[in-house]
């Protein structure tokens, strides 16, 4: 998110409402025509390489899916290799890999745009884009917020993104509520960010007392935490009797998968839009697909 300032978060914001309309099932457009988008994941994912796949051809490119498990990887070949490989044969990469700053490296081997689909408990530029679409498009603005970012945020790459995103934005402040041994990483705190470790049975106080616009909530990331961590130990769950002392107007945020961190109960909670802001994504990818790929004019045309 260090790589975008305001203005080009806000240009991406503004490119994904044009597009929102133009975006439905079934829709298909020609800004990307002729143009190949491969993606690369060597980490599961089910939206993001999805929304990513479904915005390149609603733009009216071609979308391949890179397959690890069929290639020569399995022979022995680096994924640099592998990467410069895929390049060939595309206009652009979406990358996501396990390891921390990997894609950036990546990006640096190869003369194709490459876009940051993930990165190990780095980042995850593009969900905090979207993240912030959702939050603009119910409040109107992405200034003067309090949004509460609750979990493992040790190894959570999406809250990680929107620290530094919202931190772009005058008057927010950010709340980091977490249990003991999940704490933020040093290099993702900033003016805006205010860290609250507790016994994550005292949530509901604490949310009542904060009153938040936002709460975004995060699971632990158990794929990426270490033997000596009981996910037992962190454990929390957000309910019904949290949504009862949230304020009425605010939202809440959920980057999926969830497990035990979110009962479904709160799900007819009008409040509770992580299903929304997924769809969202498919916007906010198309915006960044067309300028990656030089696509500014026809965007403003539509």
């Amino acid at each position: 998110m260090n790589d975008l300032s305001r203005e080009e978060i806000e240009k991406i914001i503004y490119y994904a409402a044009k597009l929102e309309p133009l975006s439905g099932k079934g829709s298909k457009l020609d800004i990307c025509k002729g143009e190949i988008l491969i993606t690369a994941f060597f980490e599961p994912s089910t939206r993001t390489v999805t929304s990513f796949e479904t915005a390149m051809h609603t733009l009216g490119g071609d979308a391949q899916r890179f397959n690890q498990e069929t290639s020569s990887m399995k022979k022995g070949e680096t994924k640099k290799d592998t990467v410069k490989t895929l390049e060939q044969y595309c206009d652009i990469l979406a990358i996501r890999d396990i390891e921390p700053r990997s894609v950036e490296k990546y990006a640096s081997s190869v003369t194709v745009p490459v876009i940051n689909a993930g990165d190990g408990v780095n980042e995850h530029p593009t969900q905090t884009l979207y993240d912030m679409y959702t939050i603009r498009k119910h409040f109107g603005r992405l200034t003067n917020l309090k949004i509460a970012i609750i979990g493992g945020l040790k190894y959570y790459r999406p809250s990680n993104s929107l620290i530094i995103g919202l931190n772009k934005f005058e008057g927010n402040k950010i709340f980091g509520i977490c249990p003991a041994g999940m704490e933020l990483a040093n290099q993702f705190r900033n003016d805006s960010y205010q860290e609250i470790v507790m016994n994550m049975s005292q949530l509901n106080m604490v949310l009542e007392k904060i009153k938040p616009d936002v709460v975004y909530v995060t699971r632990l990331k158990k794929e990426y935490m270490l033997p000596t961590e009981d996910p037992k130990n962190y454990f929390y769950t957000i309910n019904k009797s949290t949504m009862d002392v949230l304020p009425k107007n605010s939202i809440l945020l959920h980057a999926l998968p969830r497990t035990t961190e979110l009962s479904t109960d709160v799900d007819s909670d009008p409040r509770v839009v992580m299903f929304k802001q997924i769809r969202h994504s498919l916007q906010v990818r198309m915006a960044i697909l067309a300028l990656f790929l030089g696509h500014k004019d026809e965007l403003e045309r539509l």
